[in-house]
């Protein structure tokens, strides 16, 4: 036990140390306080403390006889942040107060603020590094285009995000489903949690199950110790996109809109129903319309799927957005390759303009990576001769061939043309939508039509 001088050598040391009774009479006061405020504190023993300190709260917590933490009052020109505690004796009964001081000036202070910021800064950091490894990879400015149905497709995606519904995304393969499902998430206020992708072709059936809704310890045979959290849980309070999910097996699918109507799951080998909350999206490219008449699809499970039905255009009904695609993969591919590649000729966007894209902007990616892989490296110009054979045989009917008096000319009449018929085809054969499609007049959209030889 310490004696009486130790006990006052360890008061002695503490800043701002002041000891009221229930009145608010000092008790107590060390020298290293009475120093401060210039006073002798034998002197000042049986004051009123107003009476030695003028602008001290003490009295407050005499009144109210509950902790006051971290408390701040001005001496001096000063700010002076404190903590008082109520004393109560072993009867529980109120007997005073006693302050001592967190900070005694303001440079004390001020230091500590500076490094209460530093170390909030370094936490917003760490919040944002951890949201951009647990979000979406991708937001809606990586969708590139300047087409209508662009706008029109990120139209649909804000309005998507908004909501917390299911979205299905229908598309050709290659043309960016998973790109406008990381849009909607990062968009959603749920972009602060995990973006899971569960690509539904590439799980045996037989895994299926445990890998959507996880497994407990001793599930089955060769069951990770401990057990597994499945894609739903790892998802919970974001977002679970399920792509290619016509190819999601049959037998599981009535699990699946069982989990997406009750919030709920329940892992293999478990014995009670897990909450979850979570938002899906599922990605098809294929008619799961044609699927359900062929028994391969649930309709309940379509239509719970089918809350906000959102398709994106395949490449050869937006070529007018291949020139800025084009120009922004060669950029991404010029440090990645190390090329400088600051263009394309107009004789291979004549061939762009002219080609269907079966493979979507995928196969533009890949074509032009193949064309800059060939390029030398003091090249700028991505020209005719880097695309040599890039096109199988039978698409050679889709490519312009260079035996006429004016092939560019040529060239540009059927990119034309087709552009035109193209539009047709999503209008519906309506002029007036066409032409506002196309961003003419409906005047000229007649002439060009006489021109190119176009009946409709």
């Amino acid at each position: 036990m310490l004696s009486r001088e130790e006990c006052i050598l360890i008061f002695e040391h503490i800043d701002g140390l002041i000891v009221v009774d229930k009145e608010a009479k000092i008790i107590y006061m060390n020298q290293k306080t009475a120093n401060s405020i210039r006073v002798n504190p034998k002197e000042v023993v049986g004051k009123h403390i107003k009476d030695v300190i003028p602008t001290t709260k003490i009295h407050c917590t005499v009144e109210t006889m509950k902790p006051d933490l971290t408390d701040a009052y001005f001496l001096d020109d000063c700010t002076i942040i404190s903590t008082r505690y109520p004393i109560f004796d072993d009867d529980n009964q109120f007997f005073g107060v006693v302050e001592y001081d967190v900070f005694d000036n303001k440079d004390l202070l001020m230091n500590f603020l500076k490094k209460i910021k530093s170390l909030n800064n370094e936490l917003d950091y760490f919040k944002n590094e951890l949201k951009r490894l647990q979000s979406s990879r991708y937001s809606i400015n990586n969708i590139i285009g300047e087409s209508a149905s662009i706008k029109k497709l990120k139209g649909e995606i804000r309005q998507a995000a908004s909501t917390n519904s299911t979205v299905l995304i229908t598309g050709e393969t290659g043309c960016g489903k998973e790109l406008v499902a990381h849009a909607i998430h990062d968009l959603s206020n749920r972009n602060h949690s995990n973006f899971v992708r569960l690509n539904c072709s590439a799980i045996p059936s037989e895994l299926f199950e445990s890998e959507l809704f996880g497994y407990e310890d001793g599930a089955f045979t060769g069951a990770k110790k401990g057990g597994k959290l499945g894609k739903f849980q790892l998802a919970n309070n974001g977002t679970l996109f399920l792509d290619e999910i016509n190819q999601m097996p049959y037998f599981l699918q009535p699990k699946i809109l069982r989990a997406l109507q009750e919030n709920e799951i329940d892992k293999v080998g478990g014995s009670h129903s897990l909450p979850i909350d979570i938002r899906v999206i599922g990605a098809a490219n294929e008619n799961l319309r044609s699927l359900i008449k062929e028994g391969k699809f649930r309709e309940d499970l379509y239509y719970r799927l089918n809350v906000i039905d959102i398709r994106v255009p395949p490449l050869r009904e937006r070529k007018e957005d291949i020139p800025i695609i084009a120009e922004s993969y060669i950029n991404h591919l010029n440090q990645f390759l190390n090329r400088n590649v600051e263009s394309i000729s107009e004789e291979v966007f004549i061939m762009f303009m002219n080609y269907h894209w079966p493979g979507n902007i995928r196969e533009l990616q890949n074509m032009i990576e193949r064309a800059m892989n060939r390029i030398s490296w003091n090249e700028d110009m991505l020209k005719i001769e880097h695309f040599d054979h890039l096109f199988n045989e039978e698409d050679q009917n889709n490519v312009i061939e260079f035996n006429t008096d004016n092939p560019i000319e040529e060239a540009k009449k059927k990119a034309e043309r087709e552009v035109i018929m193209e539009a047709f085809k999503v209008c519906d054969g309506n002029k007036t939508k066409v032409a506002d499609l196309l961003k003419i007049d409906r005047s000229l959209l007649y002439q060009k039509m006489k021109r190119l030889n176009i009946r409709n």
